[in-house]
This record gives structure tokens, C-alpha cells and sequence, in this order.
């Protein structure tokens, strides 16, 4: 698959390709932070008893999909943020594990399930989350047919887990993960990093379409931009190689799959590949840190997360950025060697070293000067300076015309920016709002 913009600079912090188990933690907890649009309704109360699959909470909009307990224990605490929003709920593990039983499918009876069944079964089982529908990449529409579905394996960030870790010993469930596919579509696309296929081993005979290392080239809303050929196409799902495990373990095992692959990266530090339990807090994975230090789920797209939080269900990556907010002594004349940058401005665009990215802005932010650096790295080739300026000045239908849907907010224009505008944010909350004017 051809792609000309991206991000091509080489980061510092590369997890290694090693794995390691970290044991059960003390709690775990079911966030609901990464969740775009839910409408939460919570099913449990505190000190309530809970086992591994018991519905949690639910989404208002369709009380059907509901989002379960990745342990057994108790309800610890309830957590609230600004107007009684729901952030969290914190389970204490109690206990020998206990799940509750769902039905099970073989892998004969795939041909014959009707598809209202395995939509049942997977939103019983809290796993139709799993699924993402285009343009918004909200929980998807069991009542639509998707002109296709993408399946990624790699994640949302440049240090995401590694589809080799995250597929060994799971080549079996991610198969029959692929055949479920087969029952919700009639177009599957695979697609991996070039970098990734050495590894691959059996599963590159899936893989449908390779992308360059070029960042976010393996982003789903990358993959259908450069694929899609018609405007139905625009309501196509995805889902991550790690869900789609999940659903086949879920289906074959009729319980729910509780573990998940996470890297923690940070400058000058390669961490391995680490398998725990889903909603581990964020301080077991992170280890230790500096204070002030910024944690995000993501280098250029992530939340950024509370240390006494715990990681939601799409969460697979811990950035951690030193604070380093200290004005550079004569920086307008310093060479900048190392300094991670878009531009040829300085002498570290010669380079192929790796560059450490900080919380400096190295700036204020300004008023656009139409550079242009923004609509050069675009991967989805967008303008993001006009849509900014449409949506600034409240109209809608221009920004929809510069392609405001097409934005897959990887977060690349922020981080090109020489005036430090927050172009993503407000392109997100562009999106955000015409989603909500059209409910």
C-alpha cells in the first residue's frame, strides 16, 4: 500500500522483543475514559460480589452492549469525575477466579450461526466493544452489515505491542477469530507493517495488505482511506489483532479472556513486552518514575492517564515523558543535534539516532502562518489548518467538505506545528460535536 506522509523521525524507548508475566495485581478496574460517546449505566454497586464476566455498566444507547469484570472480587469503589461521570470501577481480586459460563461455539458450527446469535453471544460476553465502526469509531452497529472490516496488528502507537507477542500461542483463536469475521462481512482486510512480517511466521498468509514503517500507515482510518472506493464504505469497522483473539478465545472457551499485551516505554529505558491482567493499575506496569512526569497511552495520540488509575479496555501502551519544562539557554543558536523535529531546521534531521521526545513545548503557541508542515505529514492528505479555521468560525458543512471525517486524530499535525496549536484536539472535538448534533 502506497503512503507518502507520515512520521518518519526515529523515538528513543523501543520496548525489546522479550515477554514477561506480571502476577494478578490487588485491583484491577474497568475505565470507561477510553470509551468514545458511552453513556454509561451502572449495573453494580459498591462491596457488591462480582465474577469474571459480570456486567459492569452497559451503554444507554443500545443496553445490550455491556462491559464486564476482567476478575473476581469485590467492588472496591465507584469512581466519579466532573458532574457524576463515570471514570472507573475498581474490582479488589478476592478470592479463587470464578467466571461465569457463556455458550460456546466450534469451529463446525461457524458456518451455520446466524448472525443475530453471535452478535447475542459477544455482547453477552462484553466483547462487542472490540468492534469500531467508521467514521467516528464508535461501538458498532449490530444492525449493519459493514462493507468491510478491518483487522490491524499493530496498535495506535509507534511502541505498541508487537503482533509476534501478541499472537504467540494464539494463532488457533485468531483464526477462528478471522472466521467469525466471515459471518458480519464479505470483505476482510488484514493489514500489518512491513516491519512486522519477519516474525509473522503463519500468519503472514492472512495479511491482505502491507504497510510501509511509516506512522500511523497501519492506523485503521489510514487503511480504509487508501482503500475505500465508494462513500458506503465510509461505515466500515475495524478491530485490533489483540481483540479479535479475544473474541475467538471467548467463543471457543466460553469465558472471558482476562489477559492482554502491554509496553511501557521512556527514554533511555528498552522494556519487554509485559502480559497481565486487563485494567492492571497504572503504576504496577509504569514501575518507577520521575515526578511530574507525563504518562499517556500514546506518543502523539494517547490520553494521558492518572498513575493511580488503571488502563481501560483499548488500552495497550504506557508513554512516559519526563517534565522538562525548563527554558533552553540560548536555544536559538544551538545546533539542535538531537532535538526531535519535522522541520530541517536543525542538524538533527541528518541523523537516523534515536530522539527522545519531552514535555517541552519549546514555545507558545501563535497564530497560524500557514506553513503548511501540518497538510505535509497529514497520512489522510487533509488540510488541517483550513478545516481548524471553518470549524473556528462554526461552519460545519466547509470543514465536512476539506474532509474533517477522514481525520483518523493520530496526532501528527500537533506535533508538526511550529505555532504549538492543538490542531488534533480541536479536530477531535470538531468530530466529537457534529456526532452529537446528528444523534
Amino acid at each position: 500500500m502506497k503512503l507518502v506522509n507520515g512520521f518518519k523521525s526515529v523515538l528513543a524507548g523501543k520496548p525489546d522483543q522479550s515477554v514477561i508475566y506480571l502476577p494478578d495485581p490487588e485491583t484491577v478496574g474497568v475505565s470507561v475514559m477510553d470509551i468514545p460517546y458511552i453513556r454509561p449505566k451502572i449495573l453494580v454497586k459498591e462491596n457488591d460480589p462480582v465474577k469474571t464476566g459480570t456486567p459492569l455498566f452497559c451503554d444507554k444507547r443500545n443496553l445490550r452492549i455491556q462491559y464486564v469484570s476482567p476478575a473476581t472480587g469485590t467492588v472496591r469503589k465507584i469512581i466519579f469525575g466532573e458532574r457524576r461521570r463515570l471514570k472507573e470501577i475498581v474490582i479488589l481480586l478476592q478470592g479463587k477466579e470464578d467466571f461465569i459460563r457463556f455458550e460456546t461455539l466450534t469451529p463446525e458450527a461457524v458456518d451455520t450461526i446466524q448472525k443475530p446469535d453471535l452478535v447475542r453471544l459477544l455482547q453477552e460476553g462484553g466483547l462487542w466493544p472490540c468492534f469500531r465502526q467508521f467514521p467516528f469509531k464508535d461501538t458498532a452497529d449490530p444492525d449493519l452489515e459493514p462493507p468491510m472490516i478491518i483487522v490491524s496488528l499493530n496498535g495506535n502507537d509507534p511502541f505498541s505491542p508487537h503482533p509476534a507477542a501478541v499472537l504467540e500461542n494464539e494463532f488457533p483463536a485468531f483464526e477462528f477469530g478471522l472466521r467469525v469475521l466471515g459471518k458480519l462481512t464479505r470483505r476482510i482486510v488484514v493489514s500489518s507493517r512491513q516491519s512486522s512480517l519477519d516474525r509473522l511466521n503463519g500468519v503472514k498468509n492472512h495479511v491482505t495488505h502491507q504497510v510501509p514503517d511509516l506512522y500511523p500507515a497501519w492506523d485503521p482510518g489510514v487503511v480504509l482511506y487508501r482503500l475505500k472506493t465508494t462513500v458506503e464504505e465510509n461505515r466500515s469497522w475495524c478491530i485490533s489483532a489483540e481483540h479479535l483473539i479475544l473474541v475467538g478465545k471467548f467463543l471457543l472457551t466460553g469465558t472471558y479472556p482476562v489477559k492482554r499485551v502491554f509496553t511501557v516505554t521512556r527514554p533511555g529505558d528498552q522494556k519487554p513486552h509485559i502480559i497481565a491482567r486487563q485494567g492492571s493499575p497504572v503504576k504496577t506496569l509504569a514501575g518507577r518514575f520521575p515526578d511530574k512526569s507525563l504518562i499517556t497511552t500514546g506518543r502523539f495520540n494517547g490520553r494521558p492517564v492518572d498513575p493511580d488509575s488503571h488502563l481501560g479496555f483499548f488500552d495497550t501502551t504506557l508513554n512516559i515523558l519526563p517534565d522538562n519544562s525548563e527554558e533552553e539557554l540560548f536555544g536559538f543558536i544551538r545546533p539542535g543535534i538531537s532535538k526531535p523535529s519535522v522541520s530541517r531546521t536543525f542538524l538533527s534531521s541528518l541523523f537516523k539516532t534515536p530522539k527522545e521526545l519531552d514535555c517541552n513545548l519549546h514555545g507558545e503557541e501563535r497564530a497560524c502562518v500557514n506553513c503548511g508542515y501540518c497538510a505535509r505529514i497529514c497520512p489522510v492528505d487533509l488540510e488541517p489548518s483550513f478545516i481548524i479555521k471553518a470549524l473556528l468560525s462554526d461552519d460545519i458543512e466547509d470543514a465536512l467538505s476539506f474532509g474533517l471525517l477522514d481525520c483518523c486524530r493520530c496526532g501528527l499535525c500537533t506535533y508538526a506545528c511550529p505555532s504549538k496549536i492543538e490542531l488534533t484536539h480541536l479536530l477531535d472535538s470538531g468530530i466529537t460535536a457534529y456526532y452529537k448534533d446528528k444523534q
